[in-house]
């Protein structure tokens, strides 16, 4: 009678002599790295966490804090909305740059002054698009959110405010 065997079986006698190069090694911590910076931010976006608790999480990451503070910073910085309070953004990464939450602010404001003005004349262009095709009136808005071209400079504009923060 035919030996059955489980599924974790023969996957370990198929990989056996298997093992990961140190490229797949920092590729694989890169992410888990990546992954947990991004599961932070959430927790402390979502008010789940205090700056203390954050602060002691990348306190007790031991070699991983600098590239982990680094990572919490482009994801915080995702974080801005417009129109939204940022508060709790600013002053955290205001204390992780050690730059201070004016400065921080003052990007954030300038960001915003951006972004309005882009969203302004995308606006425009979008209504002169539509009368060209001969839609007018009072009621007609342009859909923003549905445009791919808003959706490009969105994506730039938030890029530029990442690399500056």
């Amino acid at each position: 009678m035919a030996k059955i065997r489980s599924t974790l079986d023969i996957v370990m006698e198929r990989t056996k002599g298997l093992s990961m190069s140190r490229e797949e090694r920092e590729r694989l911590r890169d992410k888990e790295l990546s992954d947990k910076a991004r599961a932070w931010a959430q927790w402390y976006l979502d008010e789940k966490w205090s700056w203390d608790d954050l602060r002691s999480r990348l306190e007790s990451a031991g070699d991983d804090r600098p590239r982990l503070t680094s990572l919490l910073e482009k994801e915080l910085a995702s974080g801005i909305r417009l129109g939204a309070d940022n508060s709790r953004i600013v002053d955290a990464l205001g204390r992780l740059s050690g730059a201070g939450t004016d400065r921080i602010a003052q990007v954030v404001e300038l960001y915003q002054g951006e972004l309005l003005s882009a969203l302004d004349r995308h606006r425009e262009e979008g209504r002169l698009r539509l009368e060209a095709a001969a839609i007018r009136g009072s009621a007609v808005i342009p859909n923003q959110e549905a445009d791919p071209s808003w959706e490009k400079e969105l994506e730039d504009l938030h890029g530029r405010l990442k690399d500056r923060l």
